[in-house]
C-alpha cells in the first residue's frame, strides 16, 4: 500500500469522497482521540473510523446493503457469504475470487487483505474502478492522507498466463463480487421509513 504521503489528515476529518457521495474519515489518532460506534440512517456500520466501517457504509449508501458482524476485516473472506438489502432483507451473494484467478477484478467488489504484521486484523477496501492495468481503491484506516481525486489509491493489475493479480505490498486474499450487483441501487433517503427494524440500532458487542 505504498504511496507518497503529503499530509496526515487529523482524526475525524474527511480524507476524501468515493463514488460521488461516500466520505472516508481519518482514523489517525492521538492520545486524545477516541472513536466510538457509528450509525448511518440508524444502522450500525462499525467503529470510527475503521476499514470495516467504511465498507459497510459504502455498501449502505451505494447498494442499500449491509453485512453481519465479524471479529475483524480478514474474516469477511471466509465468514461473510452475502450482503443484505436493508429495505427488504434480500440476500445478495458475495462470490470470493482469489488473487491470481483467471477472472479479472470487477468494479464494486470488496478487496480483502490477509493478516500481517502491519495489519493484524487484515483490511477491507472497495474497488471503485478497474482499467487494463490498475485497480482503483477506496478505503479507511490505512494511509491517512487527503485523496487527490475520488479514490484513495490505485494499485497495479497484472495478467500473467491468463491469471489476474493485484500487486500490493500487503498480502491479498482476493476480491468478493456481489452477485446480481446490477439489481442494487444507491440508498434513496425517501426509503428511510422502510428500513427493516432488525437493522436499526443493531448491537454488535465487541465485533466490527
Amino acid at each position: 500500500m505504498s504511496r507518497e504521503i503529503v499530509k496526515f489528515v487529523p482524526f475525524n476529518e474527511i480524507e476524501g469522497t468515493a463514488s460521488s457521495n461516500v466520505h472516508a474519515y481519518s482514523n489517525k489518532r492521538t492520545s486524545g482521540c477516541r472513536g466510538g460506534r457509528h450509525y448511518h440512517y440508524g444502522i450500525f456500520t462499525g467503529y470510527q473510523w475503521q476499514c470495516v466501517e467504511f465498507a459497510r457504509r459504502w455498501l449502505l449508501i451505494r447498494k442499500t446493503c449491509t453485512f453481519r458482524d465479524i471479529p475483524c476485516a480478514c474474516n469477511i473472506w471466509a465468514d461473510v457469504p452475502h450482503v443484505e438489502r436493508v429495505t427488504d432483507g434480500r440476500c445478495f451473494q458475495l462470490r470470493p475470487v482469489p488473487n491470481g484467478s483467471f477472472e479479472p477484478p470487477k468494479k464494486d467488489s470488496l478487496l480483502i487483505y490477509k493478516r500481517n504484521a502491519k495489519n493484524p486484523y487484515g483490511h477491507v477496501a472497495i474497488i471503485t474502478d478497474v482499467t487494463s492495468d490498475h485497480v482503483y481503491i477506496a478505503e479507511q484506516n490505512n494511509l491517512y492522507y487527503y485523496w487527490p481525486g475520488d479514490y484513495a489509491r490505485r494499485e497495479p493489475l497484472r495478467c500473467e498466463n491468463g491469471r489476474y493479480y493485484i500487486d500490493d505490498e500487503d498480502p491479498i486474499y482476493g476480491w468478493m463480487e456481489i452477485e446480481n450487483n446490477d439489481e442494487l441501487q444507491p440508498f434513496d433517503e425517501a426509503n428511510i421509513a422502510n428500513i427493516l427494524e432488525n437493522y436499526l440500532e443493531h448491537q454488535s458487542g465487541d465485533h466490527f
